[in-house]
């Protein structure tokens, strides 16, 4: 009997223990910390609270933030933590690191790769931006990245300088604590308009749904969508991506913050709330999948705490935006590699080519409203074609002139001396866009200002046009399309310049940006019909610089070139 008794004794033990197992393994929490960017811009040394050059009078009273020697701290200090036994930790960027201050236009790639190496993301996808420097310059900054880059909607097959870096691809794979977490990229369509290359465009969501497919059939439970295609873009994606649990976002530069109260759509603060941090979106599965973005210039570290279950599923999360201020230290060999660079920054940087008795109000608010920023380069590329002299008898031949105001990318600060640096001016329109004058139709014209007041509230609203020789006034009640309720013209065959009702069936020359012309934002700026174009001898620098240096001294207002009102 007694015999008898200790197998059947060893049987139940052994069913006990393996139950308590499985229910332990049920019970397995997958736990880690996201610290994420967005947006960066360039943005490798600190900034003022406008995203331009921090001076040494700000830098002095802790007025300064961003920076990547802050984001290097921050992500260091989660990492440090994480190997000594705290909470796992990954790195995730974004896109749009290239273009926005003059250490991008002097070192392109280069200086956008060195950087980004030494914060060493766990994964990166595409921005827009990153083809700024044309297939080439992005071929260049792949082959000198030490880290996994991701977008999952593009076909690049045509390019076979870009296939041959053998560096992008629709996902990767990463894992935390055994845990296998599958990162899918994906890049906003519209960069197709804004670049001459043979890369072609997906649409996100069936994109991203086709790539966690295949994760999913790997057996991979987690899956985070990173991508830049925008605020409202990023929700889509959350609530149309069955398999997906995290979106983490950019391109909009969108200020999320859970506590702070969300801004009413009008208010062009760009530092504006927009929604809390993270927003949770609802599937029609009733899965809830948080969405997170942080800003832009490097100001913010996201941070998002996440905890799923054995199964795959988000149980916890939550999180906030850190902001870099002074308080949070600058790791010194970000900044030793800075003076590698200074060298070349100072020398073109710190030219005078002019001065200003205000300030010159420019980035996100130019997206949303006039800026005396946006007039005074709108004004700039007027002047431009005025001294060429193709007028005759009159005082130009082109009057007019558009800029996207996502184009104008910071403000340029009063100094005490009122000084324009050669700096302030690269970090203000950072593109290196070619000037043409082309002739359009006044019914042209008035479709692209249509064009421009839809875009407004939307996402990508970099393509709201700031003008010269233009008043436009715009109805947000009015249906899109219908919005323009006012255009006056400044003539260009006059001897007074004055200005009159649109005409149109009449035709105007029209300055714009070469961005513009081939179709950047949307726009149609060249007549299908007899198109007239001509290429100016100045840059979109050259023509500023120019009108700086003719005009010594600027105080350029806000002068109701652009008037929104409601019914």
């Amino acid at each position: 009997m007694r015999l008898m008794f200790i197998p059947v004794f060893l049987m139940i033990f052994g069913q006990l223990i393996r139950a308590n197992s499985i229910k332990s393994s049920a019970n397995q929490i997958t736990e880690f910390i996201i610290l994420h960017n967005n947006d960066m811009h360039a943005r490798f040394e600190q900034t003022n609270k406008y995203g331009s050059v921090c001076n040494q009078d700000d830098a002095s009273m802790n007025k300064c933030f961003g920076g990547f020697a802050r984001v290097a701290h921050e992500v260091r200090k989660y990492r440090e933590e994480a190997n000594n036994g705290g909470t796992p930790v990954l790195y995730l960027n974004a896109g749009d690191t290239f273009s926005g201050t003059v250490w991008f236009t002097v070192f392109k790639n280069q200086i956008a790769s060195a950087f980004l190496n030494k914060l060493h993301p766990d994964v990166m996808c595409l921005g827009n931006h990153e083809f700024d420097d044309n297939i080439e310059g992005l071929v260049s900054f792949l082959n000198a990245v030490d880290f996994p880059v991701v977008v999952s909607n593009l076909d690049y097959s045509k390019e076979p300088e870009l296939v041959a870096t053998n560096k992008l691809s629709n996902s990767t794979i990463l894992e935390v604590n055994g845990t296998k977490i599958g990162i899918i990229g994906y890049l906003t369509p519209k960069t197709k308009e804004d670049y001459i290359n043979k890369v072609e465009f997906r649409e996100e969501i069936t994109s991203i749904n086709a790539e966690a497919t295949k994760l999913k059939d790997q057996g991979i439970k987690i899956i985070i969508a990173l991508g830049h295609s925008g605020y409202q873009k990023d929700q889509e994606i959350a609530r149309e991506c069955p398999d997906v649990d995290i979106v983490i976002g950019g391109h909009s530069h969108t200020y999320l913050d859970a506590n702070k109260p969300i801004a009413d759509k009008d208010d062009t603060n760009p530092e504006a709330v927009r929604g809390p941090y993270p927003t949770t979106v609802v599937q029609p599965s009733g899965k809830k999948v948080p969405v997170v973005q942080v800003f832009t210039n490097s100001k913010y570290l996201g941070k998002l705490h996440v905890q799923f279950d054995a199964d795959g599923n988000l149980v916890q999360f939550a999180g906030s935006p850190i902001l870099l201020n002074a308080s949070v230290a600058q790791e010194q060999d970000m900044l030793d590699l800075l003076d590698v660079f200074r060298p070349n920054i100072t020398a073109k940087g710190e030219q005078v080519i002019g001065h200003t008795r205000v300030l010159l109000e420019g980035g996100n608010m130019c997206r949303l409203r006039e800026c005396n920023l946006g007039n005074l380069v709108a004004d700039s590329m007027v002047y431009s074609r005025m001294l060429e002299n193709k007028g005759g008898e009159y005082w130009t031949d082109a009057a007019i002139a558009l800029i996207s105001g996502g184009g104008i990318r910071t403000s340029i600060n009063k100094k005490a001396d009122g000084a324009i640096t050669f700096r302030d001016m690269a970090e203000t329109i950072p593109f290196e866009n070619r000037l043409f004058v082309t002739r359009l139709s006044g019914k042209t014209l008035l479709n692209a200002l249509e064009h421009s007041a839809s875009v407004r509230n939307k996402d990508s609203n970099g393509g709201f046009q700031q003008l010269s020789g233009l008043r436009v006034e715009y109805n947000y009640d009015m249906a899109e399309g219908h919005q323009v309720t006012s255009v006056l013209v400044l003539c260009a065959e006059c001897k007074v310049p004055s200005y009159s009702k649109l005409n149109e069936s009449a035709y105007y020359n029209v300055v714009v940006p070469e961005f513009l012309m081939n179709g950047g934002d949307g726009f149609t700026l060249i007549e299908a019909n007899n198109p007239f174009t001509e290429l100016l001898g100045k840059d979109d620098k050259g023509a500023l610089q120019q009108y700086l240096e003719g005009n010594n001294l600027v105080y350029t207002g806000v002068e109701g070139r652009i008037v929104i009102t409601k019914s």
